[in-house]
């Protein structure tokens, strides 16, 4: 077919691209654009909510295991929302888009299956995050045995939740297998076996030599559960108010943990009152 005759075509003969092409405008970017900054500040703006509610149970020494389960899994399950909702709002300014949707919903339904199949995994891990959130067989640093591993739980995110290993390692394990599979909550009941002692350090005092004599003490503690992880300091937050730092150890039982919380608050008493402030 001769050139002249190709350029002369109709544009939606030319291909889905050209046609695309053909229609763009700058008010559709300007839209999307628009609709992803604004995903980008509402994400911001409910994380800093987040930090300030954490900081503030912090503060108070309210803060549970449930509750930064809860707040943590939240927070990314709603910023995970907004940032799909904005995708799908932008995707809609382009009516090519939307038509290449009806057409691959209508004439690719053995591809869809496909999709839906590959995607199943992935949507069961998500809902199963949010179920663990609520339901709570796990939360945020009970000590719990999964397929013969040990560990601490550091993180549950949407689609997967994170141990740390009695070697120091991390475990990467599938929200959808702490939902089904039969797994050991060692901190399950009433009284936990992990002791969680928080220390606020002035802005002028040790932080790090503070540190260092919380991670002794834990250590020589007489109490400590030798299949658990080892003892760790985190440091949680520095601001004006000086270094929030957190020892987490796991002990033999609730009792034990107890002592280990005064004997640790009773060895950071002394070092924070006799640093210079």
């Amino acid at each position: 077919m001769p050139t002249s005759q190709l350029l002369s075509q109709p544009v939606s003969q030319q291909g889905f691209l050209g046609e695309f092409v053909s229609a763009l405008q700058p008010r559709h970017l300007f839209t999307v654009g628009v609709l992803l900054f604004l995903a980008m500040l509402l994400t911001r703006f409910i994380s800093a909510i987040y930090r300030r509610t954490l900081a503030r149970h912090q503060d108070r020494g309210t803060l549970l295991p449930e509750t930064a389960t809860r707040l943590h899994v939240s927070r990314r399950l709603v910023n995970a929302t907004i940032w799909l909702v904005a995708i799908a709002l932008g995707l809609t300014q382009f009516p090519q888009l939307r038509i290449l949707s009806a057409g691959l919903l209508a004439s690719a339904g053995l591809s869809g299956l496909v999709v839906g199949f590959a995607a199943q995994s992935t949507l069961g891990n998500a809902i199963a995050g949010v179920t663990i959130s609520f339901s709570q067989p796990v939360r945020i640093g009970d000590d719990i045995e999964v397929r013969g591993e040990r560990g601490i739980v550091e993180d549950i995110a949407l689609l997967f939740t994170v141990l740390r290993l009695s070697d120091g390692k991390r475990m990467i394990v599938p929200n959808t297998t702490l939902s089904t599979e039969v797994l050991k909550n060692l901190s399950m009941g009433g009284v936990t076996k992990v002791a969680r002692p928080e220390v606020l350090v002035p802005p002028r005092g040790d932080a790090a030599g503070i540190r260092s004599e919380l991670l002794a003490v834990a250590r020589k503690f007489e109490s400590l559960d030798k299949n658990a992880a080892e003892p760790e300091v985190y440091w949680v937050r520095i601001d004006e108010r000086g270094t929030l730092i957190r020892l987490v150890a796991t002990c033999t039982d609730g009792a034990a943990a107890d002592r280990l919380f005064q004997r640790a608050m009773s060895r950071a008493a002394e070092l924070v009152f006799r640093s210079p402030v």
